[in-house]
Parts: C-alpha cells; sequence; structure tokens
C-alpha cells in the first residue's frame, strides 16, 4: 500500500521484550500500534523521542493525563521537593486535604472527595456506593462507553465481528470474545442501552422498577471517538435519575479538568449525584478521584462501603495533583481556555483540508480534546461509530508517524491538547495533515 517507514531498534526491542513481558507492552491498546508499538526514551514539553532517534509530536499525551506536556517545570518540582519528604506514610497526610479543598472548590457536584490510583478503581467505587446509598444492585451501561477492564463492566464498549448487539429497539449485552475470563453471570446487574436515546433508559426504569441503583455514563462519549450528548439528552437523564430513585454518575475520566476545570458537568451544564475521575489529575503521575455531596459521601465516611487501597492519596500523587491543579486555576483557567481554543482552531482547519482533498472525515469534540474518523454521516453512538471498516484511520496514523506526528494508535482516534503544545507545532502539524491527505488521495483505499 505504501512505504512505510521503518522503526528497527523498537521493532527488536518488542521482539525482545516479548520474550519476558507479556505482550510487550504494558496495556493492550499499545499492541495495536503500527508497524508495531513505539519504544520511547524520553519526552519534553510537546515532544517524544524514541530508541530510533525520531522525533514527534505528541498528541497522544499517554492516553490524555499530560495536560501540562512532557515534564512541566512546575510539576516536576513539587513531585522533588515531596520525594525529600517520603512518598507514603500509611498514615494521613496535609496534602490529601488540600487536594480535597482543590477539587471541592472545582467540581460541580463535589462537597466530599477520596481517592484511588486508577480509572478502573475509582468507577468500581462508585459503584458501590451507589448500591450502597440505594439499596439496589442494577446499573445502566451504555453501549461504547469504557469504564476500566475490571469484569462487571468490561462488556459492550467495542464490537468485534460478528457479535449480535440485538438493535437499537432491543439492545443485548455482549461479553466480547476477544478477552476470555470473563464471566457470564456479570451481566446480572447491568441494563445495557444504546447512548442518546432517552426512550431507552425510560424503557429500563419501567421494566427494572426499583432495581436500577445508578446510571453510569461519559457525559461526553469518548471510547468511540468523541460523541457529544444531543440536545437534551443528559438533562433527560438527571430527570430521569431522580424521578426513578436511582444516582446520576459521571465518568469525567477522560473529560474531568479539560473542557473546563469542572469537567464536562461545568461546561454542559448538568449536575451528577456522583463524579468519577480525572486522568489529567497528576499531570502524569497515577491518582484518581471520585466525590459525591457530604450526604452520599457520608456512606464512606462512616465506613459503612468499604474504601481501600495502599497507595489512594500517596504524598507523591497529591503533590502532582497540587501542583496540576494550581496551574490550571491560574488566570481564570487560561490553560484550559487555551488549549481548547486551539484544539477548535486545529478542528476547523483539518476538516478544511479533508474538504481540499475530497476525503470524507468527521471531526468531534468540545476542543482541548477532539476526534478525527472517516465517516460522512453524523455519529451519535457505538453502533455509528463502528458501522464500517476503518483501515483509512490506521493508514492516516502511520502516515502521520513517519511525518513526526503521534496520535493514537487505534481508531478511536482522539487527539489531546496540552499547555506545552505551541502555535508552531500546530502549524507544523497542520502542514503535514495536508500533506497526508495529499498521499491517501493518490492511495487504493
Amino acid at each position: 500500500m505504501g512505504n512505510w517507514k521503518e522503526y528497527p531498534q523498537s521493532r527488536k526491542m518488542y521482539e525482545k521484550a516479548q520474550e519476558v513481558f507479556a505482550m510487550g507492552v504494558g496495556s493492550q491498546v499499545q499492541s495495536f500500534g503500527r508497524p508495531h508499538p513505539l519504544y520511547m526514551t524520553h519526552g519534553r514539553g510537546s515532544r517524544l523521542y524514541d530508541v530510533d532517534g525520531n522525533e514527534f509530536t505528541d498528541y497522544l499525551l499517554n492516553y490524555g493525563p499530560l495536560i501540562l506536556g512532557h515534564c512541566p517545570q512546575v510539576l516536576h518540582d513539587a513531585v522533588r521537593e515531596q520525594l525529600d519528604k517520603g512518598t507514603a506514610f500509611g498514615e494521613p497526610h496535609p496534602l490529601q486535604i488540600e487536594v480535597s479543598k482543590l477539587l471541592v472548590d472545582a467540581i460541580p457536584c463535589f462537597e466530599m472527595v477520596n481517592f484511588n490510583n486508577t480509572g478502573s478503581e475509582a468507577v468500581q467505587a462508585v459503584l458501590r456506593l451507589a448500591r450502597a446509598v440505594t439499596g439496589r444492585t442494577k446499573f445502566i451501561k451504555f453501549e461504547g462507553h469504557y469504564h476500566g477492564w475490571m469484569d462487571n463492566v468490561f462488556f459492550s464498549f467495542h464490537p468485534d465481528q460478528g457479535e449480535d448487539f440485538g438493535s437499537r429497539a432491543e439492545p443485548k449485552p455482549v461479553i466480547h470474545g476477544y478477552s476470555k475470563g470473563v464471566a457470564r453471570n456479570v451481566l446480572d446487574n447491568v441494563v445495557v442501552l444504546p447512548w442518546n436515546d432517552l426512550e431507552g433508559v425510560r424503557n429500563a426504569f419501567r421494566n427494572h422498577r426499583n432495581e436500577i441503583a445508578a446510571i453510569l455514563t461519559e457525559p461526553i462519549m469518548s471510547n468511540c471517538g468523541i460523541i457529544m450528548p444531543r440536545p437534551g439528552y443528559l438533562e433527560g437523564l438527571r430527570q430521569l435519575a431522580t424521578e426513578n430513585g436511582a444516582l446520576l454518575i459521571f465518568d469525567e475520566t477522560i473529560t474531568g479538568l479539560r473542557g473546563a476545570l469542572g469537567g464536562a458537568q461545568e461546561s454542559l451544564g448538568v449536575i451528577p449525584d456522583i463524579t468519577c475521575g480525572f486522568k489529567a489529575l497528576g499531570g502524569g503521575f497515577p491518582i484518581f478521584a471520585y466525590g459525591a455531596s457530604r450526604e452520599i459521601m457520608q456512606v464512606v465516611s462512616r465506613r459503612q462501603a468499604v474504601h481501600a487501597g495502599t497507595f489512594n492519596g500517596n504524598a507523591i500523587g497529591c503533590a502532582a495533583a497540587k501542583a496540576v491543579l494550581t496551574e490550571l486555576k491560574k488566570d481564570n483557567c487560561a490553560i484550559i481556555r487555551r488549549i481548547n481554543d486551539i484544539g477548535k482552531h486545529m478542528m476547523e482547519e483539518i476538516g478544511a483540508l479533508a474538504k481540499k482533498h475530497g476525503i470524507a472525515v468527521r471531526i468531534q469534540g468540545p476542543g482541548s480534546v477532539f476526534c478525527v474518523s472517516f465517516h460522512e454521516h453524523e455519529i451519535w453512538d457505538m453502533r455509528d461509530a463502528f458501522d464500517q471498516e476503518n483501515e483509512k484511520y490506521f493508514v492516516f496514523r502511520e502516515l502521520l508517524l513517519d511525518h513526526g506526528i503521534h496520535i493514537f494508535p487505534t481508531e478511536k482516534g482522539l487527539w489531546y491538547l496540552s499547555a506545552a503544545h505551541t502555535d508552531e507545532d500546530i502549524s507544523n502539524t497542520l502542514r503535514i495533515v495536508d500533506k497526508v491527505f495529499a498521499i491517501m488521495k493518490g492511495m487504493s483505499l
């Protein structure tokens, strides 16, 4: 199909890694990169460098967390200072209180918080919390939403060939055949529905009256590209949850601290009962949080819903979170406003370049994170996102990589912006996208 660039040192390292390191990578999504995973040596600002000596402008940002870019001075100074004091104590420490206050000030639905280290853990915490508060066991999960790799949420998020999802009117939950080891009884406590369809949620509450503890949703769907809620959809979820005695949970793993400091709930104006997130909180150091009203969180405070974890709220993660939140708050959240502005500019320009070359694309997102997919039609849910082959995306990604632009390895197609991306980075990236579209136009795709 093309004369692709070679990455010989990464290829050799990948082959050696697989002898001792399962998959040769730390997370399965990394294994899908073409021509193979690239091994990186270091990052600085908006740039990444691999073992073959290549330099990339990075729009993957470790799958989102690096909102300040690679190795930001303000973040590393805070962490270095804490390293001299200790990393974890087996006891509480003052930074936990400081970061909690910053989060309560930032996130609309927070009156109290607690900490985890990964998004998968945070989702488990909020589901347990919702069940403890309501006394119910079932929850609504939407097709295409990814809430971590734990069994009780690891289904119906990315279709494989031949899987039967039923119809939108009568959807079927699917435990994907590409991951063995997930017990079928995890489906006993979930109602799986297409997203952006309020009538389906209404019917679920009619059919499972007094059984549903929570609606679990991303406020902006981010696992099938970026899919915005239809007008009135989140407001409808809010109303249905309240009317039926269920809790509305926002998973703001990706959207938190990005479109606005308070996440999508701030920018979209719909306040959930519970929120978990945020990938960007530690700027690359592992720390996640969840929270809710004081009344809801009393279930945790009174130790009625167990919350545990040796590294929860460790001093390094909290030092990083304090630095990130303090930096993002400066000048009325100037960093967040800027990365949204440059993201929207890129979305508009990439769309114009695609039109120039006669290539059909769909570009969606709030700005600070957006996606580029090769569809002609609107995308409102998982079924729209995966209704065709996505080979064009993989060609697009590999051509960009060969020209020094590093983006998401799969057709999910997300682009993340950071404080480190300069105007020159954006201009150069758009010049390369123009060149790549011209190459693709001449290919038989």
